[in-house]
């Protein structure tokens, strides 16, 4: 049974767990089961990744590219480009320029 977490409590969770995640290569399969708990998450073919904090309205889209990842925010028309290897730095970007925040 799942518990019932407010979007603020799932955002101050995952927060702690990106301090405490290891800096390992980006796998989009690995990276989408880790924050699960905390995100609802979809994903076509591990190459477009939606995420959205559970009991949020605002979620992104994650382009995986070949060196980069594609950020788009859903509900809005900015893109944001980050140039990362890993699954913490990528959340840590995330967390850090306010895309994951609830509204």
């Amino acid at each position: 049974m799942a518990l019932k977490r407010s979007s603020l409590e799932n955002y101050v969770l995952l927060l702690v767990f990106v301090d405490s995640m290891r800096q390992t290569t980006f796998n989009a399969k690995t990276f989408l089961k880790k924050i699960r708990p905390f995100c609802q998450t979809e994903h076509l073919g591990f190459k477009i990744l939606h995420i959205r904090v559970r009991g949020s309205k605002v979620g992104i889209s994650i382009h995986i590219e070949k060196d980069c990842f594609i950020i788009r925010q859903n509900q809005a028309l900015h893109e944001f480009i980050f140039y990362c290897d890993s699954s913490k730095t990528l959340l840590k970007k995330l967390l850090k320029h306010n895309l994951l925040t609830h509204k």
